[in-house]
């Protein structure tokens, strides 16, 4: 993951989210949040249509949290659909879930949401914290906003309706990767 967050226009709007610019004073959480999504306290264990699931260990104990986004209206998604597809004509990385930041500026233009305010936002997290958002949900969205950083479309995926079509061959091969941190370095090579 990203050391910074907000490196893409899709990362950059999620991170407004946890970084209001319209509260009256600073949320104190934010810099303890940031430090956990940056030095990998966080693991964001699914992104899907309307949820974002995490857990966040933190001084020995961990925390699941699970963020409830609204999704797009039809009207909505399917403006966003158009747009992506007419991206795709003209960039084919868009197929693999590189999405041009110029697409952000399009949905703007056309008043549709890339991401929401944390008050649109249910979270949940079985930790004993009285502050709300509580700082793992915070983390959770810093998280969020690096794995939207590195990959775009994650951030149409969480606002869209889940779609029951059949997945794109970018998808069905993603799913054959095996994530590096999964392999154990002793054994790999049969030592």
């Amino acid at each position: 993951m990203a050391n910074e967050f907000g490196v893409t226009a899709w990362g950059r709007v999620w991170l407004r989210t946890v970084e209001q610019t319209t509260s009256s004073k600073p949320n104190p959480s934010l810099p303890t949040a940031r430090t956990l999504a940056r030095n990998g306290a966080v693991t964001l264990t699914d992104i899907s249509a309307g949820n974002v699931s995490g857990t966040v260990t933190a001084k020995g104990k961990t925390s699941t949290v699970v963020v409830t986004v609204p999704l797009w209206e039809k009207k909505e998604s399917d403006a966003a659909q158009r747009l992506l597809k007419s991206a795709g004509v003209k960039n084919r990385s868009v197929s693999t879930g590189e999405l041009p930041d110029s697409v952000v500026a399009d949905l703007r233009a056309l008043d549709i949401a890339v991401a929401v305010s944390i008050s649109e936002c249910t979270a949940t997290c079985d930790c004993s914290g009285k502050r709300s958002p509580c700082v793992h949900h915070l983390a959770v969205l810093y998280a969020l906003a690096g794995r939207i950083d590195e990959e775009p479309a994650l951030a149409v995926t969480l606002r869209s309706k889940r779609r029951t079509a059949r997945r794109s061959a970018a998808a069905q091969t993603q799913s054959e990767w095996i994530p590096l941190y999964e392999i154990d370095v002793s054994t790999f090579y049969g030592s």
